[in-house]
């Protein structure tokens, strides 16, 4: 299969929903602050009320895996992967 007739699909954003985040209960007081981090980086409605919700888009996405550097040592890891275990909840059915 060459380069030209495979389908590339790019990831826009997503409305933050209920979900079921799995992880170790050692990381779970850092999935509350990546849970209201993202909350304060989603863009509210961002397509619309008809559409509604808090959208997580491109670029928040990228500064929520940004958490992480303002921590030290261990806990920038636990923040780590608190966010990625995060999104992966998010995004289940999406992608």
């Amino acid at each position: 299969m060459d380069a030209l007739s495979e389908k590339e699909v790019e990831l826009v954003g997503f409305a933050l929903g209920n979900c079921v985040v799995e992880i170790s209960p050692r990381l779970e007081k850092y999935l509350r602050i990546v849970h209201r981090t993202a909350l304060e980086l989603a863009v509210q409605n961002q397509f619309g009320v008809e559409v509604g919700g808090f959208w997580l888009m491109g670029d928040q996405i990228v500064q929520l895996r940004r958490l992480p550097e303002y921590y030290a040592g261990e806990e920038a890891k636990n923040v780590s992967l608190a966010v990625e275990a995060y999104l992966a909840a998010q995004m289940k059915g999406i992608i």
